[in-house]
């Protein structure tokens, strides 16, 4: 009896320490973590998003979405519509729908409520970049011309038509970043072939705090690297994106015609 006793209470034991054996293969099937929780938005964001948005939700090559100030602005829908079906003309793939192993509408609801629940939280009292600016693009809005003469005040030292590589880069130093807030044309063709308008005006509006670009509210810098305070209206904004749109059909860059490339 002594024997059975001490057999069962072995067993016990060991069925109970099953659970914290090292190598035990998780549950089959694994438990399913809402997605409109932390961590279930960041689960999916970080398997089908990150690549181009960055990992946590900035520094990636697309628009940062850790942005509570851009969450805050765009509705749920919209950011549903973009996200289930895609921005055709661009790189931005759909997830739902007909896609390939496509996000059920359902999972994508609970997706964007966990994303702006997550990332769209704005502190109190936290000054907004986008100044309240609407952030959708009307068509045809804008005048151009006056975009050329707001660039040339407020956004050609970062942005320079055609940049150096001494401009931001130490050359007797390689990888030595001399100033970091020097970057690539925004009036580059192939740039504006691979963004929409409306990437252009989410720019121009929210900023990128990832990458030390200001929103709306600024500030700004002069073409000779000085603050420039003022910040952007709307119609500033419009006339902006007017400008840089302008250049999508110029066909070859401004770099290869003064080289004579083909």
């Amino acid at each position: 009896m002594r024997l059975g006793l001490i057999c069962l209470l072995g067993t016990t034991v060991l069925v109970g320490g099953c659970n914290d054996l090292p190598g035990k293969p998780p549950p089959n099937p694994a438990p399913v973590i809402p997605a409109n929780t932390s961590a279930g938005f960041e689960a999916i964001y970080a398997e089908r998003c990150a690549g181009c948005h960055g990992n946590n939700g900035v520094l990636g090559a697309a628009r940062p979405m850790r942005d509570a100030d851009y969450l805050q602005s765009i509705p749920r829908e919209t950011l549903f519509a973009v996200t289930r079906n895609g921005v055709p003309g661009t790189r931005m793939p759909q997830m739902g729908g007909d896609a390939v192993d496509p996000i059920p509408d359902d999972v994508l609801h609970k997706f964007i409520e966990g994303m702006v629940d997550t990332w769209g939280v704005l502190k109190p009292g936290e000054p907004r970049p986008s100044r309240g600016i609407a952030w959708k693009h009307v068509p045809g809005s804008g005048d151009a011309s006056r975009g050329a003469a707001i660039f040339e005040a407020k956004c050609v030292y970062c942005h320079p038509a055609q940049m150096k590589a001494s401009a931001a880069y130490d050359l007797d130093r390689p990888g030595t970043v001399t100033d970091p807030l020097v970057v690539g044309s925004v009036v580059d063709p192939f740039y504006l072939r691979l963004v929409s308008d409306q990437h252009l005006r989410s720019s121009v509006v929210y900023g990128r705090a990832d990458l030390g670009m200001p929103g709306a509210a600024g500030p700004f810098r002069s073409p000779d690297g000085k603050e420039v305070a003022e910040p952007l209206d709307a119609e500033a904004v419009a006339d902006l994106v007017a400008y840089m749109i302008s250049f999508r059909d110029e066909w070859p860059t401004r770099a290869e015609k003064k080289d004579g490339a083909p």
